[in-house]
């Protein structure tokens, strides 16, 4: 799969902060899939099926949300506790909500502000029992959640990482069987 644009970058975190944080993409070439306005509205369509509005201002507020939210849970993944500052940064990135009747509960909302929503669901993340399944993909730097049976996935994307990793290493067993065929490698 070739990613061209952030409205069709694969969703391959489980939570959308997390699809966030993916948006400054390791692969090969390494990119960043947020660099307009215009990619922040195409991917909030895409990942969340949000109409946002946005200006440079906005997509500053989501860049540096992008990045607090990647160290936060790029710490977990390692193990390590994250960074009091990051966690504040992240409550300070939900205060613009609103709490509001829907139905018989209420829910918590932001007038066609990206940057709540996406703190929000860091937040839920954090809050949740998903945690123990966060891991940074063996191929790439992307952060997701295992959400496999028996919690053994090793990659984000089986298209991405997993299908590259998995045909290299076919690659790899076939050529070394082939040089160790007796008679193989040249014709007489």
């Amino acid at each position: 799969m070739v990613t061209k644009t952030a409205a069709d970058l694969e969703l391959a975190g489980g939570n959308l902060a997390l699809d966030l944080a993916n948006t400054r993409d390791g692969h090969s070439p390494a990119r960043d899939y947020l660099e307009t306005p215009a990619d922040l509205v195409a991917w909030a369509r895409h990942a969340a099926g949000l109409e946002i509005d946005a200006d440079a201002a906005v997509l500053d507020r989501v860049l540096a949300l992008r990045e607090t939210v990647d160290a936060i849970f790029r710490a977990i993944a390692r193990g390590v506790a994250p960074r009091r500052d990051d966690l504040d940064a992240l409550t300070r990135a939900i205060e613009p909500g609103r709490l509001v009747r829907a139905g018989d509960r209420f829910e918590l909302t932001w007038d066609r502000d990206i940057v709540g929503p996406l703190a929000a669901a860091a937040v839920d993340l954090l809050r949740g029992d998903q945690l123990a399944r966060l891991h940074v993909c063996e191929a790439c730097p992307w952060l997701f959640l295992d959400l496999s049976r028996n919690h053994s996935r090793r990659w984000c994307s089986m298209n991405v990482c997993g299908g590259t990793l998995k045909m290299r290493r076919y690659r790899a067993r076939k050529r070394a069987t082939e040089r160790r065929r007796p008679g193989s490698g040249s014709s007489a």
